[in-house]
């Protein structure tokens, strides 16, 4: 009988890398792992094991590309860290030139200095409920609300009041209105001449700032509304980029006065809200501005890039063709663009599913997993955690996380679905319409039961601590006590 020695190929496929296949970005990486066997062939000509030998299996995986490397790395950023993560990579790279928006940079004026006069804005974003009310808790009337009431109250004709609530659609987080003037009126088919008569009605409202075009006008309306809206404020209103590069003396020169009043008129222009709407949410101010927008247009929802705070990459057109800078700078632009798509991809997804919750509130946000949304866009569930992390998205119901979205499923009896924020949502319903009477968690869960919603009464009680509500005795005691 022979010994044979043998080896062989046992192909494996195993790709766990947290992004979608592109061959441009991902290559494959054929592993060969060799283990040391013995066989020997029987009588029938069958190989048999006999001891060490050595064996090829084969492994499929991604590799790690310095593209791909650098696109998921710039999933986890926010449009504010990604514009200094590109201005660092700019400082160094010759080829690599970073637009920041213009806007961001006039609001570096109101960052926390040492001065005296210096005053950050209100960072608190959004115009409603916020996170509070995506988690089904009260929230405050809101932007909108703030502002359809004051027109109501101002406004007395019916064309100018749907004027003004088509004004206050378009308006943004911070309070300005983040649509041309020509396009909110070819939508509404009016004449722009009578938009732009009613938003100077508008601007008049409470707080001083709402409803304005642009930085500028945001700070002149309050400038006038103060009574500091002198010819050397104008001057200096009407040139903020040289405020923002430190121009003082050409402000000076162009407002015909000195240094010394310009730096005046700039402690000034520090004590105004830049973003006067953002004083409309109760919740606790996140740690960056929105990178997505929604708004109603048309009927539809509509979900697009915060451009007020992403920056843009280009080619310097002097740097060498297939240079090692070029092609470093090359690199990242489509890391940023690919970064940019996903991330606008998400949104769209999310707001999609979650249409219930914008239009009707927390009653009806949808059940939604990291899983399902990574399914439905051909991604891995990492990437959209990624993507997820921190992603701040303005809505007309607040400004919220994308994670916050998220909520798990709950099977009712008839096999429907119910997300826990909306089922945390219908016991505070339940309780806030209790009456005299509290009801305690087990008559909660058989109401509950009773619309076919079978809960065990420890879940409730969780649910119920979560929203902050007492149980049933201590609800009791203080009602009896407010009787009293």
């Amino acid at each position: 009988m022979r010994n044979h020695q043998h080896a062989w190929l046992a192909p494996v496929s195993d790709c766990g890398i947290g992004w979608e296949d592109d061959e441009s970005a991902c290559l494959p990486l054929i592993c060969l792992a060799w283990v040391v066997c013995l066989t020997k062939v029987n009588s029938q000509g069958q190989n048999m094991l006999t001891g060490p030998q050595i064996v090829a299996r084969q492994a499929s995986a991604l590799a790690m590309t310095p593209e791909l490397r650098r696109a998921i790395g710039l999933l986890k950023l926010s449009n504010s860290e990604l514009a200094q993560e590109l201005t660092r990579e700019a400082a160094s790279n010759p080829a690599l030139a970073v637009r920041l928006p213009a806007q961001d940079t006039i609001l570096h004026l109101w960052k926390p200095t040492s001065g005296a006069n210096a005053r950050p804005p209100r960072l608190q974003l959004g115009i409603g409920g916020g996170l509070a009310e995506a988690l089904g808790v009260a929230g405050s009337p809101g932007l909108q609300e703030h502002i359809l009431s004051e027109l109501r109250l101002l406004l007395r004709e019916p064309l100018d009041l749907a004027i003004g609530e088509a004004l206050a659609q378009a308006v943004s987080p911070w309070g300005w209105l983040d649509r041309p003037i020509d396009e909110i009126a070819e939508e509404i088919r009016v004449p722009v001449p009578q938009v732009e008569a009613v938003l100077k009605r508008a601007q008049q409202i409470e707080p001083a700032g709402l409803l304005a075009r642009d930085l500028r006008e945001c700070l002149w309306l309050q400038a006038k509304d103060c009574g500091l809206l002198t010819p050397v404020m104008a001057s200096v209103l009407n040139n903020l980029p040289l405020l923002a590069e430190g121009r003082l003396s050409d402000l000076a020169r162009l407002g015909g006065t000195t240094e010394g009043e310009i730096g005046v008129q700039l402690a000034l222009i520090r004590s105004f809200d830049p973003k006067p709407g953002l004083c409309f949410d109760p919740a606790p101010p996140p740690p960056s501005e929105p990178d997505i927008i929604v708004r109603r247009e048309a009927g539809a929802w509509r979900v697009s890039l915060n451009r007020s705070t992403l920056p843009e990459v280009e080619i310097n057109d002097d740097a060498s063709q297939g240079s090692k800078e070029r092609r470093e700078a090359e690199l990242l632009r489509r890391a940023v663009v690919r970064r940019n798509e996903t991330l606008l991809h998400l949104a769209s997804e999310i707001v999609q599913r979650q249409t219930g919750w914008l239009e009707e509130g927390p009653a009806r946000l949808a059940p939604m997993s990291f899983a399902s949304l990574a399914a439905a866009l051909g991604l891995h569930e990492t990437t959209v955690g990624r993507l997820a992390a921190g992603r701040m998205m303005a809505t007309p119901r607040g400004t919220v996380t994308l994670r916050a979205l998220c909520s798990a499923s709950i099977t009712t009896q008839d096999g429907g679905q119910i997300s826990a924020v909306a089922l945390r949502h219908r016991i505070a319903a339940m309780i806030e319409r209790e009456g005299d009477a509290p009801l305690n968690d087990a008559q909660i869960v058989q109401e509950l039961a009773d619309v076919g919603i079978a809960l065990a009464r420890r879940t409730v009680a969780k649910y119920r601590g979560q929203l902050g509500i007492p149980n049933a005795s201590i609800r009791s005691e203080r009602a009896q006590s407010a009787r009293a």
